[in-house]
C-alpha cells in the first residue's frame, strides 16, 4: 500500500511540475507590465500597463489581441504558480514521511531481547526479505542428480543458464528461492509469507520464486532451455503454462519466461528490463 501511495504521489508531483513549468514559460514569454480591462458600453477594452506607475496604460487595438491574451495569461500564471508551490511542498513532505519509514525504524531500534518479545506492526524491507528467505520449503525432489551447476549463493541448479539467472538476481539484490513449491490453484495473489506450501498434491516448482521486496509480492521465473525439442515444446512447455495459469501466475504480471535453443543461446540482458520492472519497482 505504501508503494502505491508513493507512486501516485510521484506521478501527481510530475504532473503538477509540468503544469508549473508551462506557467513559468507563459510568464517569461509575456510582455512586461500587466493588463487593465475597461468597459465601453457592452464591449471590453484592453490596456497595457507597462509599469505600476502607469495607472491607465496604453490602449491595445483589436488587431493586437495577442498582447492582451499574453498579459491575461501572465497574471493567471502568476497566481497559479503561487497556489501550486504549497501543494508541491506538501507532496514532497508526505513522500519524505513515507520513505523515511520512521514507524518501521522503531522496531529496529529495540534491543535484540525486546525484538524477540515484540510482534512488530511494520517490518523493514530488509527484515521482511530475511524472514521470507528463512521460511523452510521442500524443493523439487525430481532428478536431484541433474543439479550439477553451482550458483554464487551455493545452490545446485540444473543448467548453466539457471546459474546465470541466479547470479544476476543476487547481483541485483533480488531475494529468490530455487524450485520452491507452489500450490494449484495458486497463492501468488496473497501474502508472500503464505505462498510456500507443504501439501504434496497439485504443486508446481517454478525455477525461481522471487520476492519484490518493496511491494511484498512474488514473481516467478521459468527458464525453458530446450525449445528446439518438439517433444519438450509440445508437452512440457504447454503443460507448465497451463498449470501456471491455473495458479494465477500470468506472463507480464507475476511471471517471466526465458528461453533458449541450439541456435539461440540464453542472454540475461534480453530479460533484464522485464525482471527489473516486476521485481525492483
Amino acid at each position: 500500500m505504501k508503494d502505491i501511495i508513493i507512486d501516485y504521489l510521484q506521478e501527481e508531483k510530475q504532473r503538477l511540475e509540468k503544469l508549473l513549468q508551462s506557467a513559468i514559460q507563459d510568464k517569461e514569454r509575456a510582455p512586461e507590465g500587466c493588463l487593465r480591462v475597461a468597459r465601453k458600453g457592452d464591449h471590453p477594452e484592453f490596456y497595457h500597463r507597462a509599469s505600476k506607475e502607469d495607472r491607465l496604460g496604453c490602449y491595445i487595438h483589436k488587431d493586437r489581441i495577442d498582447i492582451a491574451q499574453a498579459l491575461a495569461q501572465k497574471t493567471y500564471a502568476d497566481r497559479f504558480i503561487k497556489s501550486l508551490n504549497p501543494k508541491l511542498d506538501l507532496i514532497d513532505s508526505i513522500i519524505h514521511e513515507y520513505e523515511t519509514n520512521q514507524a518501521k525504524e522503531i522496531y529496529g531500534r529495540q534491543t535484540e531481547i525486546r525484538q524477540r518479545l515484540i510482534k512488530p506492526y511494520l517490518i523493514e524491507d530488509t527484515e521482511f526479505a530475511k524472514r521470507w528467505l528463512e521460511i523452510p520449503y521442500e524443493p523439487n525432489p525430481k532428478y536431484p542428480e541433474k543439479k550439477d551447476q553451482k550458483t554464487a549463493n551455493g545452490e545446485w541448479v540444473r543448467s548453466k543458464s539457471e546459474v546465470i539467472i541466479a547470479d544476476n538476481l543476487k547481483m541485483l539484490g533480488i531475494p529468490y528461492k530455487y524450485e520452491a513449491p507452489v500450490k494449484i490453484p495458486g497463492t501468488s495473489e496473497g501474502d508472500a509469507y503464505h505462498a510456500m506450501v507443504e501439501s504434496p498434491s497439485s504443486i508446481i516448482y517454478p525455477d525461481f520464486t522471487c520476492l519484490n521486496v518493496r511491494r511484498r509480492k512474488l514473481v516467478y521465473i521459468e527458464h525453458f532451455g530446450i525449445m528446439d525439442s518438439p517433444d519438450y515444446r509440445d508437452k512440457e512447455f504447454f503443460w507448465k503454462i497451463r498449470n501456471y495459469e491455473n495458479a494465477g501466475i500470468i506472463q507480464g504480471k507475476n511471471f517471466i519466461m526465458t528461453f533458449e535453443d541450439d541456435e539461440h543461446t540464453f542472454n540475461f540482458a534480453n530479460y533484464k528490463c522485464a525482471i527489473e520492472e516486476l521485481l525492483l519497482k
